[in-house]
């Protein structure tokens, strides 16, 4: 990643000799930002309270579970082969009943990670707002997230993507 960021470096230090463009590079720690925020604080303790509520579900998931296992661990002798039969059905239905609940809120796509970025959503609005007023204020061309090392914030006019499509289309002509 950061030799991305070396070689993005360089292409841009080389344009602003060539264009004898005076290029403001800047960069945030967006790590400590999200921490000190108070809207991100507020939204991380409303997604741990549903979280929480998640967990005491999935215990109280477990501890049925976990009774009905023993319920039939103490009458499994003094059942009859159907009764044995419903029994394990129905332990099986509530493990898998479990299993579904399990993924629909902790696995991929699910709940909590919805509600997530559903939280967050609104707070990474406010940063990109905040970071494009700060680069417009203090002429930023360019501003970087020191961990990530992206691009949160560039000028348009530095956007160079339709003349390497350009570049592209002549080299495909070329070659035909």
């Amino acid at each position: 990643m950061k030799r991305m960021i070396l070689s993005a470096l360089s292409m841009i230090l080389a344009g602003t000799l060539m264009y004898g463009q005076t290029i403001n590079i800047g960069y945030i720690d967006l790590e400590r930002i999200m921490m000190r925020s108070r809207d991100t604080q507020e939204a991380q303790s409303v997604f741990m309270q549903e979280y929480e509520s998640w967990e005491r579900e999935l215990s109280r998931m477990e501890e049925e579970i976990q009774r009905l296992q023993s319920e039939y661990e103490a009458r499994k002798l003094t059942l009859t082969e159907s009764g044995r039969v419903q029994a394990e059905e129905r332990i099986q239905d509530k493990i898998s009943e479990r299993r579904q609940y399990v993924d629909s809120i902790f696995g991929e796509g699910g709940l909590a990670m919805q509600r997530n970025a559903e939280l967050l959503e609104p707070i990474m609005d406010k940063l990109r707002d905040a970071i494009e007023k700060v680069a417009i204020e203090y002429n930023y061309s360019i501003i970087f997230d020191a961990e990530g090392g992206g691009i949160l914030y560039a000028k348009p006019n530095l956007d160079v993507t339709d003349l390497v499509l350009q570049d592209l289309d002549d080299l495909t002509e070329e070659g035909d």
